[in-house]
Formats: structure tokens, C-alpha cells, sequence
């Protein structure tokens, strides 16, 4: 779907939605978390430089943004989020970064609704969103997603993960039950517990190249590629 260069295009809205939360998302997150989720946003930018079409969705507040604006100036980006409120703000801060009107365009619409072009991208950025999805819905993103994904395209995952013992594994726990639940109250999230991409990433033909975890093993930070695998499926 195309608009005018720096524009909102819409389309369908979900029943989720972070409209309400909008103008507190920013300093929730700094309360709540300092700058640990931004470090995982931005760990791997200097890894993708070269990017020249990159997909952002979900982008939220757009925190990202900022660094995009001041480090890809070659990349033409598409921003999607289902909120109008969030997109606001991202424009707002490509605007205040210096960001070029038309090197951008912001979306609002709603995955897996939405669909984005085949084959389209060689970037794609998915922080702190593939959690919000339940199982069944994940597969449909991750599917729509990858399928806008060039060959030798990059996928950067920033989200949250549950350790696989001990007490870190009970803190993430302990975590994530609360944050669910704020958020299934807050937003209708239809998600109630965390599904992890990894399998649906690599029967979508990406492989992942590094990974960081920090936190105590709560949070992960990814980057992904896509090789050409002529009969990759997703696992049913």
C-alpha cells in the first residue's frame, strides 16, 4: 500500500490496541527498564548498515527510529503498527532525528491481517512484538513476514525468552505472567503466554547468525538471514 512519502497510509484495525498506552509507553519503559530494551533494539545496527528497503513493525514509540534516521541514510523504510497513537510518535521522533520525509513511510494496520509485498525487503525488524501473538497467530505473521523478505535478507529480533531452569527461570516466570496480564487488561494483547519464533524462522528458510542474552537470560537480541531454500516449509 503506498502513500505519500513521510504519510500515514491506514488500513483495518485490530481489536488489539496500544492507543491507550501510547502517551505513557516511553516513560513506562525507562521506569521499568532503564535502557535494557533499547540496547537490544540496537544491537545489531552495524551489522545490517547496507540495508536498502528495511520493514519495521511494531515499532512502537519509535525509539529505533531515532538511530535509523541518524545511521541508515541510504535505506528507505516502511513502518507498520496497528496503533495509530504509537505511529504518531514515531513520526514525530524520525521528524526530531532529522529523518528524510521521503525515505520513509508509516502504515497503520494490523498483522496478520496485513500483508506486506513479496519479496521486498532485505530488512526486516521485529522488537518486542512477536510476543504479543498467540500460537496459531504467530505462524500466520511469521509467514506473511518472511514472505516480503528478499534472499540474503536480515531479520533483527529483539523480545523477551524464559531461561530453561533454575531461578532465573522463575523470575522470567514471574515476569512475564505479570506483564501479560497487564497488557491482556490494557490492550486486549491476545497473547497469554510467550511463544518463541524460532522454529517458524527457520522453516522459513533463516538461519540465526548471533544472539545475545542479557538479563538474567529474560531478554534476547537476534540477527537472522534468509538463504534460498526452494522447499522450505513452516512446521504445522
Amino acid at each position: 500500500m503506498c502513500c505519500e512519502p513521510g504519510r500515514l497510509a491506514v488500513q483495518r484495525r485490530s481489536r488489539m490496541s496500544f492507543d491507550t498506552l501510547a502517551p505513557h509507553y516511553r516513560w513506562m519503559e525507562r521506569l521499568l527498564a532503564g535502557e535494557k530494551l533499547q540496547r537490544c533494539r540496537v544491537a545489531w545496527l552495524d551489522e545490517v548498515r547496507g540495508a536498502r528497503r528495511a520493514l519495521l513493525v511494531g515499532e512502537g514509540h519509535g525509539r529505533l527510529l531515532a538511530e535509523c534516521a541518524r545511521r541508515f541514510p541510504q535505506t528507505h523504510f516502511t513502518c507498520v503498527d496497528a496503533s495509530s497513537g504509537m505511529l504518531e510518535q514515531s513520526q514525530a521522533v524520525w521528524r526530531k532525528a532529522g529523518g528524510d520525509a521521503g525515505q520513509i513511510e508509516f502504515i497503520h494496520a494490523s498483522l496478520p491481517e496485513w500483508a506486506p509485498p513479496p519479496e521486498t525487503f532485505d530488512l526486516i525488524v521485529t522488537n518486542f512484538f512477536l510476543d504479543c501473538f498467540s500460537a496459531a497467530q504467530l505462524t500466520e505473521v511469521v509467514t506473511k513476514l518472511s514472505a516480503s523478505a528478499q534472499p540474503g535478507a536480515r531479520w533483527l529480533v529483539a523480545d523477551f525468552q524464559i531461561p530453561d531452569s533454575g531461578w532465573q527461570r522463575l523470575r522470567a516466570r514471574l515476569i512475564l505472567l505479570s506483564a501479560y496480564t497487564f497488557f491482556r487488561v490494557a490492550t486486549k494483547l491476545p497473547a497469554r503466554q510467550l511463544t518463541s519464533p524460532d522454529d517458524l524462522l527457520r522453516g522459513a528458510g533463516f538461519e540465526l547468525q548471533a544472539r545475545r542474552v542479557t538479563e538474567w537470560g529474560l531478554l534476547h537480541t537476534d540477527l537472522w538471514e534468509k538463504f534460498p531454500i526452494s522447499d522450505c516449509q513452516l512446521p504445522i
